[in-house]
């Protein structure tokens, strides 16, 4: 199986969201629902982040 690597946005907290999610990958299953929580904090300030700013 090869190894697919995630594409950029060029947005540093988008990226470093997707990275903590491939991470849990080798992330002991208990460590999941944090990670996800924080993810989700991440993406939505991404999202509610003025464009222009």
């Amino acid at each position: 199986m090869s190894e697919q690597v995630p594409e950029r946005t060029g947005v540093a907290a988008v990226d470093a969201a997707i990275d903590a999610v491939e991470a849990l990958a080798v992330a002991p299953v208990a460590e999941h629902a944090a990670v996800f929580a924080s993810v989700h904090d991440t993406l939505r300030r991404a999202l509610d982040a003025d464009p222009e700013a």
